[in-house]
């Protein structure tokens, strides 16, 4: 986090103070400057007794030091009017497009603007990349045997497996995907997609134009495409909101499809960069006890999905409190254990449906639901429509 210069950090070069100086009662005299917005800066003012700054106008950030070198420099928001003692080295970079800033000092004062090679750098809160635009955004059921013969357009294409398989193309060569994977089609890339026989899939197509913050090379989306992304707790949730917002009437659910998509592909780019440069990563034992258990009974749920599984059966297979088992789902998947499975569940009997090879009533035998009236409500809630009639509209559509 940035710090103040009301921080105790700052108490070494300085102090704040709450109400502006009036001269007429003091000896003082003081100079309106002003501050630029530059990421780099290579002069410094040295002033041999205590200097006054009080910001007119714009928001800026103090850069100080006991000497005059960048790398032991150290930035401060200017938060309140700041005093700063003799024989530091200070300079202000403006935040705001302009920065004016009164110097308050006395009369005696003696001051000397010191450059330093190489210049400070301040790191700036700026995107990196930016989402301009979602052109479209589908979820695709397809049976085995599908083919898309392929297609090649100027904008981004991401593809997310919610269940099932998918075989692609791109530029000659085949990737495969399967559940909770997904793949980034760059611009003019060709790509094609078939289900493999013997196979269904549901998957969330998501098209949309990108642009890099300026002065970035023209290949800055390399990390992103020509790769499978394997299953990431992450990346899941930001597409399941994805997915729920898509569907959502509540206003600015528009906008905040657009905060996910772009969240998504920043924690894919972030996880390019870990996976080169952290090859070690530190896990706390506390996290790696949770994500160890967490993933046997995941594995657990999904491996007996088809049975009546409950809440007292995992934790005496786990040797969990029930509040344990809880507070383990909420602070890893933000969700209760029992919401878990029977989303899993719905999302199995929704495979089973496109698979067309049992009866509604047998899917939610299958699926382990304690009555069929039960099963047709729960499927609803989540999706809006009678299980019944999903597996009309799917057939019409195919």
């Amino acid at each position: 986090m940035q710090l103040k210069t009301s921080n105790i950090e700052f108490k070494k070069y300085g102090s704040v103070y709450e109400q502006p100086i009036h001269l007429g009662h003091t000896d003082l005299i003081s100079q309106n400057w002003q501050a630029t917005n530059k990421p780099n800066v290579s002069q410094f003012y040295h002033f041999n007794c205590e200097v006054c700054i009080e910001i007119q106008s714009g928001l800026a950030a103090l850069i100080v030091g006991m000497e005059p070198q960048a790398e032991i420099m150290e930035a401060f928001a200017v938060h309140r009017m700041v005093r700063i003692n003799p024989d530091i080295y200070f300079t202000l970079i403006a935040i705001t497009p302009n920065v004016t800033y009164k110097v308050i000092t006395t009369p005696s004062y003696s001051f000397a603007v010191k450059s330093i090679m190489p210049p400070y750098t301040f790191t700036r809160i700026l995107p990196r990349v930016q989402i301009n635009e979602i052109l479209g955004y589908y979820y695709s059921i397809r049976n085995s045997g599908y083919r898309f013969k392929g297609e090649t357009h100027s904008f981004f294409e991401l593809t997310y497996v919610d269940w099932g398989s998918l075989l692609t193309e791109v530029d000659g060569k085949t990737y495969e995907l399967k559940e909770k994977e997904l793949i980034i089609y760059g611009p003019r890339q060709f790509h094609t997609q078939h289900i493999p026989e013997g196979s269904s899939c549901s998957y969330v197509t998501i098209i949309f134009d990108m642009k890099p913050a300026q002065n970035a090379e023209d290949t800055y989306y390399e990390p992103l495409i020509n790769q499978v992304f394997h299953h990431d707790k992450k990346i899941y949730t930001l597409i399941k909101s994805f997915i729920m917002e898509s569907s959502s009437q509540v206003p600015y659910a528009d906008s905040l499809m657009l905060c996910l998509l772009q969240e998504t592909i920043l924690r894919l780019f972030q996880a390019q960069f870990i996976e080169q440069k952290d090859e070690h990563p530190v896990t706390g034992a506390r996290q790696y006890y949770q994500d160890e258990i967490l993933n046997k009974i995941l594995a657990y749920i999904h491996d007996t999905i088809h049975e009546p599984i409950t809440i007292a059966e995992i934790c005496q297979k786990f040797s969990l409190s029930r509040s344990s088992l809880q507070a383990l789902f909420k602070e890893n998947l933000n969700q209760p254990p029992k919401k878990y499975i029977n989303d899993l569940k719905l999302e199995k009997s929704r495979q089973l449906i496109c698979e067309n090879r049992y009866t509604i009533s047998e899917i939610a035998l299958k699926l382990g639901f304690s009555s069929i009236h039960y099963f047709s409500r729960a499927f609803t809630q989540k999706y809006h429509i009678a299980p019944s009639e999903y597996s009309k509209t799917l057939y019409k559509m195919q």
